[in-house]
């Protein structure tokens, strides 16, 4: 199973950096679920890639400059793998710099079962969404 979730990380990776977002979602399962940690806006379980491209990939059209990522080496274990990057973009309401991106997903098969996105979410939040981060 390795070779394999190697390759479905490695395909999606490769999609993400060319910022073909539909093409990289599409490797989730139709009934497979993408997690968006925090609370902003864009955070929650999607159920499926219906639900991504219905609700997560209108958020990534807003950008003035699609972010791009760049990826490490894919870490796998068996049928886990993470996916780390940074990526740099410019959000509706301001820069979009995420230095530490960490995609940690499951496959099954040729696709997977589920992704979960760690990301800076303060920086979602001022990028994309327009909150202002104030002193405390």
């Amino acid at each position: 199973m390795s070779n394999d979730t190697r390759q479905v990380a490695l395909d999606f990776i490769q999609k993400i950096e060319a910022r073909h977002f539909l093409d990289a979602f599409s490797k989730l399962a139709a009934d497979g679920i993408y997690i968006v940690i925090g609370k902003t806006p864009a955070s929650r379980v999607y159920h499926g890639r219906q639900d991504v491209f219905d609700n997560l990939v209108p958020v990534l059209s807003t950008f003035i400059e699609a972010p791009v990522l760049k990826f490490q080496d894919p870490i796998v274990d068996g049928d886990r793998v993470v996916m780390l990057a940074s990526g740099k973009g410019v959000g509706p309401t301001g820069p979009y710099d995420q230095p530490y991106y960490a995609f940690s997903a499951k496959v099954r098969g040729n696709e997977f079962s589920e992704i979960t996105e760690f990301m800076d979410t303060a920086m979602l939040e001022t990028a994309v969404f327009g909150k202002k981060l104030v002193d405390a």
